[in-house]
């Protein structure tokens, strides 16, 4: 019947390291190409559930994106480990666990031990800083915005900048249930929304390392 399934994955593994032109492609690579935005790839009854017990447990204020800044956020810590980099798949709600479930093998196969689980939200007034979420390339978040009906005159713009952080290298609008996943160790900040805003800018993130 030919080869099985996991024989033709391993073909084609040793097919792409052995093309030099793809090789030749990856090495241009920018880091501006290594952030992946997705929109309406969620199940909605997921991502429903996921928002319903995030909201449940109660937003505290004074999270701090860089321990160098004196000002905080609004956060949900959804994960409990004070071990850095410890898996935490086992910690958080079945709701959580699910939409990690559907996400990681689609979107994030490199990185499949979950190490973080979060929420935050930024209001009017409330500022975020520019940040690594690590310092291995190898680590990847995932950062799904769930504030519905977002406007481009709210702001509240995920920035992503270049290694000497003098310039933006890109922006994404926090659209509802847009998916933005990235490396680790690229330097980010989500902005301040606008004075005309009058919601909060609200997100869930996970965080994944490779085993």
């Amino acid at each position: 019947m030919g080869m099985q399934y996991d024989d033709a994955i391993a073909a084609l593994v040793e097919k792409l390291k052995n093309d030099s032109t793809l090789a030749e492609s990856a090495q241009k690579l920018t880091e501006a190409d290594k952030i992946r935005c997705y929109d309406d790839k969620l199940p909605a009854d997921l991502l429903s559930a996921a928002i319903l017990d995030v909201e449940k447990r109660g937003w505290q204020y004074g999270w701090r994106s860089n321990k160098k800044m004196g000002f905080g956020h609004w956060n949900i810590v959804l994960s409990d480990s004070k071990v850095e980099r410890e898996e935490v798949y086992h910690e958080v709600d079945d709701s959580i666990r699910a939409l990690w479930d559907f996400i990681q093998p689609r979107f994030m196969p490199t990185t499949p031990v979950l190490v973080r689980a979060y929420a935050n939200a930024h209001t009017f007034g409330v500022e975020g800083y520019v940040h690594r979420d690590s310092k291995f390339e190898t680590d990847e978040t995932c950062i799904i915005y769930y504030e519905p009906d977002w406007r481009a005159e709210w702001a509240g713009e995920t920035a992503f900048f270049n290694e000497a952080q003098d310039d933006v290298i890109r922006a994404v609008l926090p659209k509802y249930g847009r998916m933005t996943i990235f490396p680790g160790n690229i330097r980010h900040v989500g902005r301040a929304v606008s004075r005309i805003c009058p919601v909060a800018r609200r997100v869930l993130v996970f965080k994944g390392r490779p085993k």
